[in-house]
């Protein structure tokens, strides 16, 4: 142990944040897969957990892998990448297996992908190299931000009919590593109106159209009306909240863990509630808030690629787990976003490791550098940049 700890680099904050998470993960997924291994599996839950044991291994070896590397590799592979990724999604758009009008995955090898994961961290990894190679002309709208809105477009664009969660919250975090990098706020209030006509012309041509009014029609009526009753998922999360307490059922004691969909997926955040109470969801909430104050403070918010890249992959993380947990206590309309690095699936768990691996080397060469550089920045200092770059907007 003390030879694996000696070689882990960078912030060990973050590091035990993927530890913890990766605990809470298993934890969870063996209590949450009991439904799907009777109705799949014979009754056969430790089959499950232990393709998700192994899972959550190579996401950790995966992380190690990534964060002994040099991060600015990443920005030399960004063209390859988004080689690789846009004819991905343009396969999945046309062959990619359908779901509830929905085509997000497509088999390689016989294993399932969902390309969607890969192309949020291309996208970031070439807006943060786009964005630093540009800083001479970040305030020119031709030559400073219009690649930057054709990329996010094109992208964002490419996804958003089978998955409009995951384009909105690639779009997000889009704007904030624009606004990190200096963009003229005019410019990036031009790319959300972009976003908004986008938008209107997406709700009434795609397929999925009637399944996004659906949901925004349940969320309006659940606000609106008490008498309202809302979905099957939103529901028995709801009584799965219910019944929590402050210190939940106990670990493996969920009862609605039989009646939630996808409540080793979408939905885990209600099994976790339901046996861990109000307690356990204070601490999962707080870890993912401290991996986003971590992931900022090893940066000193200078326009550099790794300050772009590492906040943007920060922020995206902890927005979909933001988003995820909104969702299954009813603050947010119904999405299929995963929680990071703990709902069930492999995709979305290896390209978590890697993100986090990169933020990792990021913090290894903070840490490794000058002894100015290997001071953390505080938040107060943070703060202070933030508002400074307000002022100058």
């Amino acid at each position: 142990m003390s030879w694996i700890l000696h070689r882990l680099k960078g912030d060990k904050v973050i590091w035990i944040i993927a530890f913890l998470l990766g605990l809470i993960s298993i934890l969870a997924i063996y209590s949450s897969t009991s439904a799907m291994a009777y109705r799949l599996a014979g009754g056969d839950t430790e089959t499950y957990v232990l393709r998700h044991i192994i899972l959550i291994v190579l996401g950790l070896v995966v992380m190690f892998v990534v964060h002994k590397l040099d991060y600015r590799i990443f920005a030399r592979l960004s063209n390859i990448l988004l080689v690789v990724t846009i004819p991905l999604l343009l396969y999945t758009i046309v062959k990619g297996a359908e779901v509830n009008d929905a085509a997000r995955w497509i088999n390689i090898f016989g294993q399932s992908f969902q390309p969607s994961d890969l192309a949020k961290l291309t996208l970031l990894i070439y807006l943060a190299k786009l964005l630093t190679v540009r800083q001479d002309v970040i305030k020119d709208f031709y030559e400073g931000f219009l690649p930057a809105l054709f990329w996010v477009s094109v992208i964002c664009g490419l996804i958003a009919p089978a998955d409009l969660s995951t384009a909105v919250l690639m779009f997000l975090a889009s704007l904030m590593v624009m606004f990190i990098a200096g963009v003229d706020l005019k410019y990036i209030g031009l790319l959300v109106m972009v976003a908004v006509v986008g938008l209107g012309i997406l709700g009434s041509t795609a397929k999925r159209s009637a399944t996004w009014e659906s949901r925004m029609s349940d969320y309006v009526n659940r606000i609106l009306d008490p008498e309202y009753r809302p979905i099957a998922q939103t529901t028995q999360s709801h009584i799965a909240f219910a019944g929590a307490g402050l210190f939940g059922k106990g670990a493996g004691k969920s009862a609605q863990r039989n009646f939630i969909p996808h409540a080793n997926a979408d939905f885990i955040f209600a099994v976790i509630v339901e046996e861990y109470g109000l307690v356990g969801a204070a601490v999962v909430i707080c870890l993912y808030l401290i991996l986003l104050f971590r992931s900022v403070s090893i940066i000193t918010m200078s326009k550099t690629f790794g300050a772009l890249l590492a906040s943007g992959l920060a922020f995206i993380l902890v927005l979909q787990a933001m988003m995820n947990m909104g969702v299954t206590v009813g603050l947010l309309p119904v999405t299929g976003l995963p929680l990071p690095l703990i709902s069930w699936g492999g995709t979305s768990i290896l390209i978590t490791s890697i993100s986090l691996g990169i933020i990792l080397s990021v913090s290894r060469e903070a840490f490794e550098g000058s002894p100015e550089k290997k001071k953390v920045t505080s938040s107060t200092s943070i703060k202070r940049k933030i508002q400074t770059r307000w002022a100058n907007a």
